[in-house]
């Protein structure tokens, strides 16, 4: 039985109130200055105001959360950014994607990190060195990957690191290595577990050497032990036109977590391997995906990267009040960042040419406040900034013109034709 329950709800201070966040079911709450006040008072002197208002707030927020009486709250403040960040930036990461190692022995065709049989390991102490500073900015989540992360030799002990440390460990395996001392672990100390879904059958061999039968059954033992399973699925060109086929297999899985859609980035070996939806007409993709998703929706969580917004914003230009609420721009350095082995710092797993600081030089707090951080926040208002169909669009505040670094998903008004050419 996951010990997630047991770790204390975080309360951190943002420019607009604050949020608080569960980790028993990562549930994530955003508050006022006068919600975040309440908060923060009922945790300091750890009994309910009694000022009526305040006391309405309180339950509503117990009603969202798994717990909330009688447990600790650990209040997180760092600061807020400037108030001229170019896009809106949190205080700090609420996830951190960290590689703990370059080691794979599957050799896929579209690894985006390259993983080779050779490949190193993150060092213990440089993954304990980052976990303190991800703690101590108060970030929420840290998805392990590689690489494999069960093969690294350290895994129970980053593991029990992190729930030390108050945060949600996230892991994403292929399956290979899922032994019965492995599955104990992700059990216990795991959030959710990603699994990758490409296609269905011999689809699936196309990107996966693992072969479908083994996914299937790496499937089966994880839902077996009752871990909360997540299958990602990554959409190229290829991959997209199995879309329903993979929605369908998806939706036959019983007790599943959920499914989140990732857009394809040419990176890595999948540099030479796989076409970007952007290849593809920006109508056909918006349509298949929000079929894909209505589908999923009605069985099992479904969750898309911030990749594929422009896609799925569509192609009218109305105003769409909804979609507002749960689409969101490029995350990286507004609530994100991802974190090599070496412990350099990037924007994302996805932009290794990008590095904006280590933590072994400078801390993780620092790195989040400082210029090149700062001119990569400028860089992706800028990129939307510039282009005309950007510019006026009114979706743009909840887009921020799809990923700044590469092409990966058009819209309705084709944004990507008229882009302006170059890069950070």
């Amino acid at each position: 039985m996951s010990d997630l329950a047991a770790l204390p709800l975080v309360l951190r201070a943002e420019r607009f109130g604050g949020v608080l966040f569960d980790p028993a079911d990562a549930t994530f709450i955003e508050l006022d200055e006068a919600g975040f006040g309440v908060l923060q008072n009922y945790a300091e002197r750890g009994r309910p105001p009694a000022d009526p208002v305040a006391a309405a707030l309180l339950d509503a927020v117990a009603a969202e959360v798994t717990r909330l009486e009688d447990r600790a709250i650990r209040i997180v403040d760092v600061g807020v950014p400037a108030p001229d960040a170019p896009v809106p930036t949190l205080t700090a990461p609420s996830l951190v994607d960290f590689q703990i190692t370059e080691q794979c022995h599957l050799g896929c065709p579209h690894c985006y990190a390259a993983s080779t049989p050779e490949g190193t390991h993150a060092r213990l102490e440089d993954i304990e060195l980052a976990l303190a500073q991800i703690a101590d900015v108060g970030a929420f989540q840290v998805a392990l990957g590689g690489g494999e992360p069960l093969l690294h030799p350290a895994l129970e002990r980053v593991l029990v690191r992190c729930h030390a440390l108050g945060i949600v460990p996230n892991l994403t395996t292929s399956g290979l290595h899922l032994s019965e001392g492995n599955l104990d672990l992700l059990a216990r100390y795991c959030g959710a577990v990603g699994i990758s879904l490409e296609g269905v059958g011999e689809d699936f061999d196309r990107c996966r050497v693992s072969g479908f039968r083994r996914f299937e059954r790496t499937l089966d033992k994880l839902l077996a032990r009752g871990i909360r399973v997540v299958l990602q699925v990554t959409l190229d060109a290829q991959s997209f036109e199995h879309l329903s086929a993979i929605a369908a297999f998806c939706r036959s899985v019983r007790g599943l977590y959920g499914v989140i859609f990732l857009a394809f980035k040419p990176v890595g070996r999948g540099r030479g391997f796989g076409t970007p939806l952007a290849a593809l007409p920006h109508a056909e993709v918006h349509a298949k995906l929000q079929r894909a998703f209505f589908s999923l929706a009605e069985v099992t969580r479904v969750g898309f990267d911030c990749c594929l917004t422009p896609g799925v914003t569509g192609s009218s230009d109305a105003f769409d009040v909804h979609a507002a609420a749960y689409l969101e721009g490029c995350s990286a350095l507004r609530s994100s960042i991802g974190l090599q082995p070496n412990l350099n710092v990037l924007p994302c797993t996805f932009t290794p040419e990008h590095v904006v600081g280590n933590l072994r030089d400078t801390h993780l707090s620092k790195i989040w406040a400082g210029l090149t951080t700062k001119r990569f926040r400028r860089h992706i208002a800028d990129r939307a900034g510039d282009n005309p169909r950007c510019l006026d669009c009114r979706k743009y505040s909840y887009c921020l013109g799809g990923c700044p670094i590469m092409d990966l998903v058009n819209c309705g008004r084709d944004y990507l034709g008229a882009a302006v050419a170059g890069r950070v």
